[in-house]
């Protein structure tokens, strides 16, 4: 089984909301949807699909742990990926 068979079932089983985030980076202020980060994280190389599927086990698969983590991924996204 692949690591992102295995981790979009994951988050179709557990994940039943979406949420929207609002960050802000350098001032500016960014708005990203729950959809948006789950589908950049099935794009992810096996290696970070691996770390990402053993954090999402680990945790209680409640709305606000996944949406919590989902945020912190939104946030790393705009830091790696905004004005570099």
């Amino acid at each position: 089984m692949s690591l992102k068979k295995d981790c979009s079932d994951f988050l179709t089983k557990h994940l039943t909301t979406t949420r929207s985030y609002t960050l802000e980076h350098n001032n500016i202020f960014h708005i990203m949807d729950s959809q948006f980060i789950v589908a950049e994280l099935l794009d992810a190389s096996d290696d970070e699909l691996y770390t990402i599927l053993d954090i999402l086990k680990r945790m209680e698969p409640s709305q606000d742990n996944i949406h919590l983590f989902l945020s912190h991924m939104a946030a790393m996204y705009i830091t790696v990926n905004i004005n570099t």
